[in-house]
């Protein structure tokens, strides 16, 4: 992975991220750069890799417009604009939900998809649909810097970063477990599990519970709460013996409730429900109940 300082569009990031942390360019830089900067910037580069495609995220309107891609999907800036032979089979929704005294908060924001488990058949179409800006859907691959936690031969599929009410659409081909997060808030706990076909407690792969990363190749597995308290004290003296206060992504994908076996069983699991099962949230709900609304639905009709 290349260091901050080779790199110019971290370096961007440094000035403020130095005044908020009272701290040099060092390890909570390298982290959260590569969970946040390198994913994110990886997300867009894919979209944008394309030189044919226009702002819509649709390519050369000569070829097969609606075409899903492999690893850039389809992405429309409107919603309401999926073309129809591109109809999801199901539809996920990409929140953000503020405290209700964002002045005195009895809680850090939660950045979440809704369902945060869903099971589908292999072949599926997932409409992640953004009901808050700068979302991205984002596989946790090799290719952006983190652990494996997608099946093998998986391409590194991420989506630009979404607009209020845009989408992002994309086929889940092959059988497995998914695991993927938002790249502009994956350090505050924004990911997801997606179980494509039926799996037995024997098929589900080792990833689902043993979170690593590794030093050659440079990777990082999802951020827990210890990994980025311990970059903060590392850095800088004033951050000495302090809490880390949002959600990590570990936490989520680690929930009882998003045991792939549970999934399957269930359909769709709530963020509702993996919250519950982290103890230093578990008496904190978001600011809608999403187990009755729409954007748990599953299924959506062709």
């Amino acid at each position: 992975m290349t260091p901050p300082d080779e790199e110019r569009p971290e370096e961007s990031l440094d000035e403020p991220m130095d005044r908020l942390l009272d701290a040099g360019r060092r390890p909570l830089l390298k982290a959260l750069g590569a969970g946040v900067t390198v994913s994110v910037g990886s997300g867009v580069a894919a979209a944008r890799s394309d030189a044919a495609a226009d702002s819509s995220g649709v390519g050369d309107t000569e070829s097969d417009a609606a075409a899903l891609d492999p690893q850039y999907g389809f992405a429309t800036p409107d919603a309401d604009t999926v073309p129809g032979e591109l109809a999801p089979d199901h539809i996920v929704e990409l929140h953000t939900d503020m405290p209700a005294a964002p002045a005195n908060p009895d809680r850090p924001p939660f950045f979440h998809f809704e369902p945060s488990g869903i099971h589908v058949a292999p072949g599926d179409v997932v409409q992640f649909t953004a009901t808050a800006p700068d979302h991205t859907i984002t596989a946790y691959h090799p290719a952006q810097g983190f652990q494996r936690r997608v099946p093998d031969g998986v391409p590194p599929f991420s989506s630009p970063v979404l607009n209020v009410g845009g989408a992002w659409l994309y086929e889940f081909a092959n059988s497995g477990v998914y695991d993927v997060y938002c790249g502009s808030h994956h350090v505050f706990g924004m990911s997801m599990r997606l179980v494509v076909g039926d799996l037995t407690a024997e098929s589900v792969p080792d990833y689902e519970e043993t979170f690593e990363g590794s030093d050659d190749p440079p990777l990082l597995p999802p951020f827990s709460p210890a990994f980025l308290e311990h970059e903060l004290n590392a850095i800088s003296d004033a951050n000495e013996d302090c809490d880390w206060p949002w959600l990590t992504p570990q936490e989520v994908l680690d929930a009882p409730a998003l045991d792939p076996i549970r999934i399957q069983e269930r359909g769709a699991v709530s963020f509702v429900d993996a919250l519950a099962d982290i103890d230093r949230f578990a008496e904190v709900g978001p600011l809608h109940d999403d187990t009755d609304n729409g954007a748990s639905a599953v299924d959506s009709s062709r």
